[in-house]
C-alpha cells in the first residue's frame, strides 16, 4: 500500500506540535506503507530517507496554494492515499484521502482567532470531514465532537492518542539549566486558550512569589514585569523537557484542548499538573491531576496552593503520574490506528457524506 504524506509540517520553518508528532510517527509506519513525503519546494527538505516531492506552488507561502492547487495536481498520478494530518483536504480529490482533525476549536471559541483565521479552519475542516474517508483524532473527545458537530458517520472517525516523547521523563536532563533556581512553577503563553495571564493571577492568589516559587511562562509575551515572574521564549524540546521535570507544578489554566500535549508532557516528567476538567484533559490525565473545580483565579490558586503546601499530594500526584504514564499508548499504538485509517480508506470502506452547515 502507498500512501503520499503532508509532511509540510516537519520542514525546518515549520517546525511544531504536528511536525514533533510525525516524526515519532514515521519509523513505525515506513516499514509497513510505502510512504511518499509531499513537501514545499520554497523550504527546505525533510531529510527523513523516504522517497519526498518538493511541490512548487504560484504563490509561495500560500498554504491553501499548496493544498489546493500543488497537491492535486500531483496525486492525480498517484495510486495510493493521501493524508493530511492538518484539518484539510483538496477540494478535488483524486485518490482516497484521509484526515487528522486535531480540535474543533475554531468551532466553538471564534473568540480565539481572528475572523478570516477561523473561517478558514471552518471551511477546510467541514469540507476535510465530509469528504474524507476516514478522520482521525487524537482524543475520543475530539472524536464525539466531529461527529457530533458535523454529523458524520461515527465509523468513519478513529482514535489516534498522541503519545509522549521519550525525552520527558523525571530525569530529564537538568544541565539543560532553568532560568531560576527550584522551587519554581511552570506555565505557558502562546495560543489565547493558554491563558497566560490567568496563570500569572493564580500563582499570585497562591502567594507564589511570597513563598519564594517562582513562575516560568513559557513561550509568553507582553507580561508585565513582577518578583519571581520568568518569561522566556520558545524552548527546545530538551529545554522543555529539562524545565518540566525540574518544576514544583506544572499550572495549565487552559480552556480547552483537544488532546493537551503539554500536561502528558509534565505527566511523564513526575510534574503535578494543575488544571480544570476542560476538554480532553479528564481523558489524558484521568485522576492524576491536582484539579480546580474551574479554569478561574480562585479555583486555581486553592489547587495549586494544595500541592505546593502538602508535600505528600504533590510526590502521590507524582507517583500516580509516572505510573499513567508508563501505561500510555505509545507510538506504535498511534502507527496502528494510522495503518488502519490507510487501509479502510484504499478499500473505500469510509462512506464520505455532507457536512452540517
Amino acid at each position: 500500500m502507498r500512501v503520499a504524506l503532508d509532511a509540510r509540517w516537519m520542514q525546518p520553518g515549520r517546525e511544531g506540535g504536528i511536525g514533533r508528532g510525525l516524526s515519532n510517527l514515521l519509523p513505525h509506519l515506513r516499514d509497513e506503507v510505502e510512504l511518499h513525503l509531499l513537501t514545499d519546494d520554497a523550504l527546505p527538505p525533510v531529510a527523513t530517507g523516504l522517497p519526498e516531492h518538493p511541490l512548487h506552488t504560484p504563490w509561495p507561502g500560500a498554504a491553501a496554494g499548496w493544498l489546493q492547487w500543488s497537491a492535486p495536481r500531483w496525486l492525480r498520478t498517484f495510486d495510493g492515499v493521501f493524508h493530511c494530518p492538518f484539518y484539510g483536504l483538496p477540494v478535488r480529490h483524486p485518490v482516497p484521502m484521509v484526515v487528522t482533525i486535531h480540535d474543533l476549536t475554531f468551532e466553538h471559541h471564534r473568540e480565539w482567532f481572528r475572523p478570516r483565521v477561523a473561517a478558514a479552519f471552518r471551511m477546510q475542516a467541514r469540507h476535510a470531514a465530509g469528504h474524507a474517508e476516514i478522520v482521525l483524532t487524537p482524543s475520543e473527545h475530539v472524536r464525539e465532537d466531529v461527529v457530533r458537530t458535523y454529523s458524520v458517520d461515527p465509523a468513519r472517525v478513529l482514535v489516534a492518542p498522541n503519545a509522549v516523547d521519550p525525552v520527558f521523563r523525571p530525569d530529564a536532563n537538568c544541565e539543560q539549566g532553568a532560568p531560576v533556581p527550584a522551587p519554581y512553577v511552570v506555565a505557558l503563553g502562546g495560543a489565547p486558550r493558554r491563558n497566560a495571564r490567568l496563570a500569572v493571577q493564580s500563582w499570585q492568589r497562591a502567594g507564589g512569589a511570597d513563598r519564594g516559587v517562582a513562575l516560568v511562562v513559557v513561550g509568553a509575551a507582553g507580561l508585565d514585569p513582577q518578583p519571581g515572574l520568568v518569561a522566556t521564549g520558545r524552548l527546545t524540546d530538551p529545554e522543555w523537557a529539562a524545565l518540566l521535570a525540574g518544576a514544583a507544578a506544572f499550572l495549565y489554566p487552559t480552556g480547552y484542548e483537544g488532546f493537551g500535549m503539554p500536561a502528558l508532557e509534565a505527566m511523564a516528567s513526575g510534574t503535578p499538573v494543575v488544571c480544570a476538567r476542560v476538554g480532553a484533559l479528564p481523558e489524558v490525565l484521568g485522576d492524576v491531576a491536582a484539579w480546580a473545580a474551574a479554569p478561574a483565579v480562585d479555583e486555581l490558586a486553592t489547587a495549586l496552593s494544595a500541592v505546593l503546601d502538602d508535600p505528600g499530594l504533590a510526590a502521590a500526584l507524582r507517583e500516580a503520574g509516572l505510573a499513567r504514564a508508563a501505561g500510555w499508548p505509545g507510538w506504535d499504538r498511534c502507527a496502528a490506528v494510522h495503518l488502519d485509517a490507510y487501509r479502510r480508506a484504499a478499500a473505500g470502506s469510509g462512506s464520505p457524506t455532507i457536512t452540517a452547515p
